[in-house]
């Protein structure tokens, strides 16, 4: 049995944006249709050191193929020189169930996740939006500017960070990667009057009570988070739930109960469960993204395992066409002696 491994640099090589935004439509699709078996993530917290790691299996229906992510966040790793989040993702044929290719999963998650609020974006936001506001300046900001530029004529953007010094940094950066990310990219230390002003409005964060206020939104605004993600946190108030006509989610199932920027509105009685929709219904055209310009529309990431699959499944064929990665004979596949079973 031959397994490829996949670094970084291999998934780097094969995945851009504008790819990584139609396998997320892809993604969603297969949920939607009910090709994407879901409903099977498990998180596990621990406490000595902090931390969660998060396994998120995905089965595709149909010998379409399974696969697994396995992500965890430990806190102190930052202050000891260390990555904090770190991901691996298994992928596995469905016709055989042999396995096909493990490969470093963060640059995937990142991607994946900037290309899901992107593409939410296309569905959800007016079409004529050139404004975006971005609170936080991480990673996953990063990967969310370069998507959402990818899908919109972006005239101005405007960061609102916690540290002046990780802002600048993230500012220098983007306007040094050009492409179409616009050259009026500017920090601000005011985020009320910057949301005010902006068609988009995206927050990706650690923070665990809301950076995002509701009465700071003008009309027609699209919101999303993609950073907080606990029943505890969340990223916008429950003003701003209230103010969306349109309010979606990437999984009811799986997310829904488990988000603090809806879980703490639910409890509150501020809105009804049965107003979440699920992307998928939006990605499939079965439920509109917005129904007037007028609309304030929210949309919250916390990221799907069939996001996970479709994309890693397209890594390793692109991979594996391109000879990249480093292939291993693991054993394994020798049938058992005398017709005998194996057993789990």
């Amino acid at each position: 049995m031959k397994l490829r491994i996949l670094s970084e640099r291999d998934c780097r090589a094969v995945l851009d944006m504008s790819h990584a935004i139609e396998l997320q439509r892809e993604a969603f699709q297969h949920l939607a249709q009910g090709r994407a078996v879901g409903g099977l993530r498990s998180v596990a917290q621990g406490s000595e050191p902090p931390s969660v790691t998060i396994f998120n299996p995905c089965f595709l229906t149909g010998g379409g193929g399974f696969g697994v992510k396995v992500v965890s966040d430990f806190e102190q790793n930052t202050a000891i020189g260390r990555t904090r989040l770190t991901a691996l993702v298994a992928v596995f044929d469905g016709a055989s169930g042999y396995p096909e290719a493990v490969m470093e999963g963060g640059y995937l998650t990142d991607v994946r996740t900037g290309a899901g609020v992107a593409l939410a974006a296309r569905l959800m936001a007016r079409p004529e939006s050139r404004s975006l506001t971005l609170i936080g300046a991480g990673r996953i900001s990063a990967h969310v500017l370069s998507a959402v530029a990818e899908v919109f004529d972006l005239e101005r953007v405007q960061v609102h960070t916690r540290s002046r010094a990780r802002g600048e940094a993230f500012v220098a950066a983007a306007r040094a990667a050009g492409g179409r990310i616009p050259d009026r990219i500017t920090l601000t230390d005011d985020p009320a009057t910057a949301v005010a002003e902006s068609d988009l409005v995206i927050a990706a964060t650690t923070a665990s009570t809301p950076v995002i206020q509701g009465n700071w939104l003008r009309a027609g605004t699209f919101v999303a988070s993609a950073g907080s993600y606990s029943a505890a946190a969340r990223e916008v108030d429950t003003r701003t739930i209230e103010r969306a006509a349109v309010r979606v989610v990437d999984s009811v199932r799986d997310s829904l109960d488990r988000v603090g920027d809806y879980v703490i509105p639910l409890a509150e009685g501020a809105i009804e469960r049965s107003s979440v929709i699920d992307f998928g219904q939006v990605v499939a055209g079965l439920v509109p993204g917005r129904t007037s310009a007028a609309d304030i529309t929210y949309f919250k990431s916390c990221g799907v395992a069939a996001q996970d699959l479709i994309t890693a499944q397209f890594i390793a064929r692109a991979c594996t066409a391109r000879g990249l990665g480093t292939v291993v004979d693991i054993g394994g596949d020798e049938p058992p002696a005398n017709g005998s079973k194996t057993h789990a």
